[in-house]
Protein backbone atom coordinates (compact mmCIF):
# COMPACT_ATOMS: atom_id res chain seq x y z
CA UNK A 1 0.00 0.00 0.00
CA UNK A 2 1.41 3.34 -0.71
CA UNK A 3 0.14 6.54 1.08
CA UNK A 4 -1.86 8.88 -0.64
CA UNK A 5 -0.30 12.45 -1.01
CA UNK A 6 -0.78 14.99 1.65
CA UNK A 7 -3.73 17.16 1.84
CA UNK A 8 -3.75 20.70 1.15
CA UNK A 9 -2.91 22.65 4.45
CA UNK A 10 -0.33 23.52 6.57
CA UNK A 11 1.79 20.27 8.33
CA UNK A 12 1.59 19.98 11.52
CA UNK A 13 4.99 19.84 13.70
CA UNK A 14 6.42 16.56 12.63
CA UNK A 15 6.07 14.33 16.25
CA UNK A 16 7.64 10.80 17.30
CA UNK A 17 4.56 8.72 18.08
CA UNK A 18 4.34 5.16 18.95
CA UNK A 19 0.88 3.01 18.65
CA UNK A 20 0.11 0.29 20.90
CA UNK A 21 -1.96 -2.31 19.27
CA UNK A 22 -2.01 -3.73 15.21
CA UNK A 23 -5.72 -4.05 15.13
CA UNK A 24 -7.81 -2.09 12.93
CA UNK A 25 -7.73 0.96 14.63
CA UNK A 26 -4.63 1.52 15.59
CA UNK A 27 -2.96 0.10 12.10
CA UNK A 28 -5.42 2.76 10.30
CA UNK A 29 -3.59 5.30 12.97
CA UNK A 30 -0.31 4.67 12.08
CA UNK A 31 -0.63 4.89 8.35
CA UNK A 32 -2.74 8.56 8.80
CA UNK A 33 0.04 9.76 11.45
CA UNK A 34 2.82 8.51 8.65
CA UNK A 35 1.04 9.89 5.76
CA UNK A 36 1.36 13.49 7.30
CA UNK A 37 5.27 13.39 7.98
CA UNK A 38 5.25 12.20 11.47
CA UNK A 39 8.06 9.37 12.54
CA UNK A 40 5.51 6.10 13.99
CA UNK A 41 6.13 2.68 14.84
CA UNK A 42 3.17 0.32 15.60
CA UNK A 43 3.59 -1.70 18.19
CA UNK A 44 2.29 -5.13 18.42
CA UNK A 45 0.79 -6.60 21.52
CA UNK A 46 0.12 -10.59 22.08
CA UNK A 47 -2.89 -10.61 20.18
CA UNK A 48 -1.48 -9.23 17.23
CA UNK A 49 0.18 -12.10 15.75
CA UNK A 50 -1.46 -12.23 12.65
CA UNK A 51 -1.88 -8.40 12.00
CA UNK A 52 2.04 -8.03 12.60
CA UNK A 53 2.86 -11.06 9.94
CA UNK A 54 0.46 -9.41 7.44
CA UNK A 55 2.03 -6.42 8.22
CA UNK A 56 5.99 -7.10 7.54
CA UNK A 57 4.87 -9.91 4.91
CA UNK A 58 3.25 -7.08 3.10
CA UNK A 59 -0.17 -9.13 2.78
CA UNK A 60 -3.89 -7.80 3.41
CA UNK A 61 -4.27 -6.48 7.09
CA UNK A 62 -6.40 -9.15 8.31
CA UNK A 63 -9.15 -6.48 9.38
CA UNK A 64 -8.56 -3.86 7.05
CA UNK A 65 -8.00 -6.04 3.87
CA UNK A 66 -5.33 -3.87 2.52
CA UNK A 67 -1.78 -4.45 2.64
CA UNK A 68 -0.14 -1.57 4.89
CA UNK A 69 2.79 1.00 3.62
CA UNK A 70 6.35 -0.38 4.07
CA UNK A 71 7.92 2.53 5.40
CA UNK A 72 5.99 2.07 8.84
CA UNK A 73 7.65 -0.62 11.22
CA UNK A 74 5.98 -2.53 13.37
CA UNK A 75 7.77 -4.20 15.85
CA UNK A 76 7.05 -6.87 18.12
CA UNK A 77 6.24 -7.10 22.18
CA UNK A 78 9.77 -8.01 23.04
CA UNK A 79 11.11 -4.75 20.32
CA UNK A 80 8.70 -1.84 22.40
CA UNK A 81 11.88 -0.06 23.93
CA UNK A 82 13.65 2.01 21.80
CA UNK A 83 10.79 3.28 20.42
CA UNK A 84 8.69 4.22 23.41
CA UNK A 85 11.92 5.80 24.71
CA UNK A 86 11.62 8.51 21.48
CA UNK A 87 8.12 8.86 21.19
CA UNK A 88 6.38 12.09 22.18
CA UNK A 89 3.03 10.14 21.77
CA UNK A 90 1.78 7.21 22.84
CA UNK A 91 -1.76 6.10 21.37
CA UNK A 92 -3.13 2.48 23.17
CA UNK A 93 -5.24 1.27 20.54
CA UNK A 94 -5.70 -1.55 22.81
CA UNK A 95 -9.23 -3.63 23.26
CA UNK A 96 -10.85 -2.36 26.36
CA UNK A 97 -9.85 -5.42 28.24
CA UNK A 98 -6.28 -4.66 27.15
CA UNK A 99 -5.75 -1.26 28.61
CA UNK A 100 -4.39 -2.16 31.94
CA UNK A 101 -2.10 -4.54 30.47
CA UNK A 102 -0.44 -2.87 27.64
CA UNK A 103 -0.20 0.45 29.34
CA UNK A 104 1.61 -1.24 32.18
CA UNK A 105 4.22 -3.25 29.90
CA UNK A 106 4.28 -0.04 28.30
CA UNK A 107 4.82 2.96 31.28
CA UNK A 108 8.43 1.62 32.14
CA UNK A 109 10.05 2.15 28.89
CA UNK A 110 7.98 5.35 28.22
CA UNK A 111 9.06 9.01 28.46
CA UNK A 112 8.22 10.51 31.15
CA UNK A 113 6.75 13.90 29.56
CA UNK A 114 5.46 11.22 26.57
CA UNK A 115 1.54 12.26 26.45
CA UNK A 116 -1.02 9.02 26.39
CA UNK A 117 -3.70 8.92 23.95
CA UNK A 118 -6.41 6.15 24.78
CA UNK A 119 -8.46 5.46 21.60
CA UNK A 120 -10.26 1.90 23.61
CA UNK A 121 -14.04 2.95 24.03
CA UNK A 122 -14.86 1.42 27.14
CA UNK A 123 -15.48 0.68 31.22
CA UNK A 124 -13.16 -2.23 33.15
CA UNK A 125 -15.89 -4.78 33.80
CA UNK A 126 -14.55 -5.40 37.04
CA UNK A 127 -13.58 -2.11 38.26
CA UNK A 128 -16.12 -0.05 36.10
CA UNK A 129 -12.73 2.49 35.46
CA UNK A 130 -13.02 4.24 32.42
CA UNK A 131 -9.98 4.01 29.82
CA UNK A 132 -8.49 7.59 31.47
CA UNK A 133 -9.31 6.70 34.92
CA UNK A 134 -7.15 3.19 34.12
CA UNK A 135 -3.95 5.01 32.70
CA UNK A 136 -4.03 7.47 35.45
CA UNK A 137 -3.97 4.54 38.43
CA UNK A 138 -1.23 3.24 36.94
CA UNK A 139 0.87 6.27 35.41
CA UNK A 140 -0.13 8.92 38.33
CA UNK A 141 -2.42 12.23 38.06
CA UNK A 142 0.29 14.00 36.78
CA UNK A 143 0.20 12.11 33.40
CA UNK A 144 -0.96 14.33 30.33
CA UNK A 145 -3.57 11.74 28.96
CA UNK A 146 -6.20 12.38 26.04
CA UNK A 147 -9.48 10.04 25.28
CA UNK A 148 -10.36 10.58 21.50
CA UNK A 149 -14.09 9.74 21.05
CA UNK A 150 -16.64 10.43 17.45
CA UNK A 151 -17.46 8.39 14.86
CA UNK A 152 -14.36 6.92 13.47
CA UNK A 153 -14.33 3.67 11.37
CA UNK A 154 -10.57 2.47 10.85
CA UNK A 155 -10.86 1.80 7.14
CA UNK A 156 -12.20 5.47 6.68
CA UNK A 157 -9.39 7.30 8.17
CA UNK A 158 -6.98 4.57 6.29
CA UNK A 159 -7.78 5.84 3.09
CA UNK A 160 -8.18 9.74 4.17
CA UNK A 161 -12.17 9.58 3.62
CA UNK A 162 -14.07 12.67 5.42
CA UNK A 163 -13.71 12.51 9.10
CA UNK A 164 -14.53 14.44 12.76
CA UNK A 165 -13.29 13.48 16.09
CA UNK A 166 -12.96 14.73 19.49
CA UNK A 167 -9.86 14.83 21.87
CA UNK A 168 -11.34 15.23 25.64
CA UNK A 169 -8.49 15.92 28.43
CA UNK A 170 -7.90 18.05 31.80
CA UNK A 171 -4.75 19.15 30.08
CA UNK A 172 -5.93 21.91 27.23
CA UNK A 173 -2.57 22.00 25.92
CA UNK A 174 -2.53 18.02 25.99
CA UNK A 175 -5.39 17.89 24.07
CA UNK A 176 -3.84 20.60 21.19
CA UNK A 177 -1.08 19.09 20.55
CA UNK A 178 -2.16 15.08 20.19
CA UNK A 179 -5.28 17.30 17.60
CA UNK A 180 -2.58 18.98 15.63
CA UNK A 181 -0.91 15.52 14.96
CA UNK A 182 -4.19 14.47 13.77
CA UNK A 183 -5.23 17.25 11.53
CA UNK A 184 -5.31 17.26 8.08
CA UNK A 185 -7.62 18.51 5.46
CA UNK A 186 -9.56 15.33 5.42
CA UNK A 187 -9.76 14.79 9.36
CA UNK A 188 -11.09 17.34 11.58
CA UNK A 189 -10.48 17.29 15.16
CA UNK A 190 -12.21 19.21 18.06
CA UNK A 191 -11.00 19.64 21.79
CA UNK A 192 -12.43 19.37 25.02
CA UNK A 193 -12.49 19.24 29.06
CA UNK A 194 -15.05 16.93 28.89
CA UNK A 195 -13.73 14.20 29.78
CA UNK A 196 -16.35 11.81 31.75
CA UNK A 197 -18.97 12.74 28.76
CA UNK A 198 -16.84 11.60 25.82
CA UNK A 199 -16.18 8.37 27.61
CA UNK A 200 -19.43 7.22 28.98
CA UNK A 201 -21.00 8.47 25.46
CA UNK A 202 -18.23 6.33 23.94
CA UNK A 203 -18.53 3.23 25.49
CA UNK A 204 -22.44 3.58 26.11
CA UNK A 205 -22.86 4.57 22.46
CA UNK A 206 -21.97 0.70 21.48
CA UNK A 207 -25.15 -0.62 23.73
CA UNK A 208 -27.30 1.62 21.52
CA UNK A 209 -25.99 0.47 18.53
CA UNK A 210 -26.50 -3.18 19.97
CA UNK A 211 -30.17 -1.92 20.91
CA UNK A 212 -31.26 -0.38 17.72
CA UNK A 213 -29.42 -3.57 15.40
CA UNK A 214 -32.03 -5.61 17.37
CA UNK A 215 -35.08 -3.92 16.08
CA UNK A 216 -33.97 -4.66 12.40
CA UNK A 217 -32.93 -8.07 13.25
CA UNK A 218 -36.50 -8.71 14.42
CA UNK A 219 -38.31 -7.09 12.13
CA UNK A 220 -36.44 -10.17 9.99
CA UNK A 221 -38.26 -12.80 11.78
CA UNK A 222 -41.17 -11.00 12.78
CA UNK A 223 -42.30 -8.61 9.87
CA UNK A 224 -45.48 -10.01 8.26
CA UNK A 225 -45.99 -6.91 5.99
CA UNK A 226 -43.88 -5.95 3.32
CA UNK A 227 -44.74 -2.00 4.03
CA UNK A 228 -42.50 -3.02 7.29
CA UNK A 229 -38.93 -0.82 6.59
CA UNK A 230 -36.77 -2.76 8.75
CA UNK A 231 -38.95 -2.02 12.07
CA UNK A 232 -37.19 1.50 11.22
CA UNK A 233 -40.09 3.30 13.82
CA UNK A 234 -38.69 0.88 16.34
CA UNK A 235 -34.87 1.50 15.66
CA UNK A 236 -35.52 5.79 15.68
CA UNK A 237 -37.42 5.46 18.68
CA UNK A 238 -34.49 3.21 20.60
CA UNK A 239 -31.85 5.48 19.06
CA UNK A 240 -33.40 8.10 20.91
CA UNK A 241 -34.29 6.47 23.98
CA UNK A 242 -30.46 5.36 24.01
CA UNK A 243 -29.33 9.13 23.65
CA UNK A 244 -31.62 9.82 27.05
CA UNK A 245 -30.08 6.78 28.66
CA UNK A 246 -25.89 8.31 27.69
CA UNK A 247 -26.86 11.80 28.88
CA UNK A 248 -28.77 10.34 32.00
CA UNK A 249 -25.51 7.99 32.22
CA UNK A 250 -23.04 10.92 31.44
CA UNK A 251 -24.59 13.73 34.24
CA UNK A 252 -24.44 10.96 36.88
CA UNK A 253 -20.59 10.75 35.96
CA UNK A 254 -19.75 14.80 35.83
CA UNK A 255 -20.50 15.20 32.20
CA UNK A 256 -22.06 17.53 29.94
CA UNK A 257 -25.04 16.86 28.07
CA UNK A 258 -23.97 18.91 25.28
CA UNK A 259 -20.95 16.45 24.46
CA UNK A 260 -23.75 13.39 24.28
CA UNK A 261 -25.42 15.28 21.76
CA UNK A 262 -22.18 16.02 20.07
CA UNK A 263 -19.25 13.51 17.79
CA UNK A 264 -19.12 11.55 20.94
CA UNK A 265 -22.33 10.68 21.44
CA UNK A 266 -24.95 10.82 19.06
CA UNK A 267 -22.21 11.19 15.79
CA UNK A 268 -20.45 7.81 17.14
CA UNK A 269 -23.66 6.23 17.68
CA UNK A 270 -25.34 6.95 15.06
CA UNK A 271 -21.95 5.37 12.40
CA UNK A 272 -21.99 2.06 15.07
CA UNK A 273 -25.43 1.46 14.21
CA UNK A 274 -25.30 1.92 10.46
CA UNK A 275 -21.22 1.00 9.99
CA UNK A 276 -19.77 -0.61 13.19
CA UNK A 277 -19.37 -4.25 14.51
CA UNK A 278 -22.12 -3.28 17.25
CA UNK A 279 -24.62 -2.66 15.27
CA UNK A 280 -24.25 -5.88 13.18
CA UNK A 281 -24.06 -7.80 15.97
CA UNK A 282 -27.71 -6.50 17.35
CA UNK A 283 -29.14 -7.16 14.03
CA UNK A 284 -27.33 -10.93 13.97
CA UNK A 285 -28.77 -10.99 17.75
CA UNK A 286 -32.51 -10.11 16.64
CA UNK A 287 -32.08 -12.46 13.97
CA UNK A 288 -31.99 -15.79 15.71
CA UNK A 289 -28.42 -16.22 16.73
CA UNK A 290 -26.73 -16.75 20.00
CA UNK A 291 -24.00 -14.33 20.83
CA UNK A 292 -21.54 -16.80 20.21
CA UNK A 293 -22.75 -17.16 17.16
CA UNK A 294 -23.07 -13.58 16.43
CA UNK A 295 -19.76 -13.17 17.68
CA UNK A 296 -17.96 -16.03 15.02
CA UNK A 297 -20.10 -14.47 12.65
CA UNK A 298 -18.04 -10.71 13.00
CA UNK A 299 -14.83 -12.29 14.07
CA UNK A 300 -13.67 -9.84 15.79
CA UNK A 301 -14.24 -8.26 19.36
CA UNK A 302 -17.38 -6.68 20.10
CA UNK A 303 -16.95 -4.12 22.69
CA UNK A 304 -20.96 -3.91 23.44
CA UNK A 305 -20.97 -7.02 25.04
CA UNK A 306 -19.05 -6.19 28.00
CA UNK A 307 -20.28 -2.73 28.08
CA UNK A 308 -24.00 -3.44 28.56
CA UNK A 309 -22.93 -5.46 31.68
CA UNK A 310 -20.77 -2.39 32.98
CA UNK A 311 -23.46 0.17 31.99
CA UNK A 312 -26.29 -1.90 34.11
CA UNK A 313 -23.55 -2.11 37.52
CA UNK A 314 -23.20 1.42 36.94
CA UNK A 315 -26.69 2.49 36.63
CA UNK A 316 -27.01 0.65 39.85
CA UNK A 317 -24.56 2.71 41.52
CA UNK A 318 -25.79 6.31 40.34
CA UNK A 319 -29.47 5.06 40.77
CA UNK A 320 -29.87 5.71 37.51
CA UNK A 321 -32.69 3.10 35.30
CA UNK A 322 -31.05 2.47 31.82
CA UNK A 323 -33.79 0.95 29.79
CA UNK A 324 -31.86 0.19 26.45
CA UNK A 325 -29.43 -1.41 28.54
CA UNK A 326 -31.64 -3.61 30.17
CA UNK A 327 -33.02 -4.75 26.89
CA UNK A 328 -29.56 -5.58 25.26
CA UNK A 329 -28.48 -7.23 28.34
CA UNK A 330 -31.96 -9.76 28.10
CA UNK A 331 -30.91 -10.93 24.28
CA UNK A 332 -27.20 -11.56 25.56
CA UNK A 333 -28.67 -14.05 27.95
CA UNK A 334 -31.24 -15.33 25.07
CA UNK A 335 -34.31 -13.82 27.00
CA UNK A 336 -35.76 -10.81 24.83
CA UNK A 337 -38.60 -13.29 22.96
CA UNK A 338 -40.13 -14.37 26.17
CA UNK A 339 -42.51 -12.85 28.27
CA UNK A 340 -39.71 -10.96 30.59
CA UNK A 341 -37.92 -9.79 27.41
CA UNK A 342 -40.77 -8.32 25.89
CA UNK A 343 -42.40 -6.79 28.97
CA UNK A 344 -38.64 -5.17 29.07
CA UNK A 345 -39.67 -4.07 25.18
CA UNK A 346 -42.59 -2.39 26.75
CA UNK A 347 -41.01 -0.93 29.13
CA UNK A 348 -38.30 0.80 27.00
CA UNK A 349 -41.05 2.16 24.50
CA UNK A 350 -43.12 3.40 27.57
CA UNK A 351 -39.60 5.04 28.66
CA UNK A 352 -38.97 6.40 25.57
CA UNK A 353 -42.86 7.96 25.41
CA UNK A 354 -42.89 8.91 29.24
CA UNK A 355 -39.40 10.99 28.96
CA UNK A 356 -40.74 12.97 26.11
CA UNK A 357 -44.33 13.72 26.87
CA UNK A 358 -43.12 14.95 30.62
CA UNK A 359 -40.34 17.47 29.14
CA UNK A 360 -43.29 18.47 26.60
CA UNK A 361 -45.97 19.33 29.66
CA UNK A 362 -43.05 21.15 31.56
CA UNK A 363 -42.45 23.88 28.93
CA UNK A 364 -46.13 24.22 28.07
CA UNK A 365 -47.91 27.19 29.36
CA UNK A 366 -50.90 26.67 31.89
Amino acid sequence: MSLPPEHAGRAPEPRTIAVLGAGAMGSALAVHWARHHHDVALLATDHDGAAMAAWNGRLPHPALKVPMPTDVPCLPPGDWAGALAEAELVAVCASTPGVDPVIRAAAGAARPDAIWILVAKGWQRDSLLSPSEVARSILGDAAAVVSLAGPALAAEILVAAPTAVLGASHRPEAAERVAASLRSGMLAVAVTDDVAGCETASAYKNVVAIAVGLCEGLSDRLGQSALVHSFANARAAVFAQGLVDMAALAEARGGRVSTVLGLAGAGDAFVTVHGGRNGRFGRLLGAGQTPEQARQTIGSTVEGMENTGAALDLGRRLGIALPTAAAVDLALRGRLLGDEGLAVMRRLFSAAVTDHHVRWEATTPA
